[in-house]
């Protein structure tokens, strides 16, 4: 029993340790990171002289070759689908009649993939050539 007591006591001053010699600072720096990392930009987005319906349709072709689509609403241009365990959805906004901004938005969990936003966008733009 007197073991237990001495090392419990311990672990208590090295757990204090820590805060209180300054460190406080790499400890809630660490977590506050973590957060910056989950809410940081996760879109890579451009604007195409293509129409709402040509990049829909690149969008469709690039997203079922790379993974699996599992939801397409076509009236308010939007895919979402799953690429590599990455949720992706794109977005087709029509700027003006000749001119489509497109958007790609790619998490893993809850951290941002914005190299897997990438890939997609640019395979979308050069099936669109």
């Amino acid at each position: 029993m007197r073991y237990s007591n001495k090392l419990f006591s311990i672990l208590l001053a090295a757990l204090l340790c820590v805060p209180l010699s300054g460190c406080v600072f790499l400890v809630v720096g660490g977590v506050g990171a973590l957060g910056g990392y989950a809410v940081s930009r996760d879109t890579f987005e451009g604007v195409s002289s293509k129409g709402q319906e040509e990049l829909e349709s690149a969008a469709h072709k690039v997203l079922s070759i790379m993974g699996t689509i599992i939801d397409e609403e076509p009236k308010e241009g939007e895919i979402q689908a799953i690429v590599d365990g990455t949720h992706v959805t794109v977005d087709v906004i029509q700027v003006n009649l000749t001119t489509s901004k497109l958007r790609v938005k790619a998490r893993k969990d809850f951290l941002p993939r914005i190299a897997v936003a990438q890939e997609v966008y640019t395979k979308i733009m050069n099936q669109l050539e």
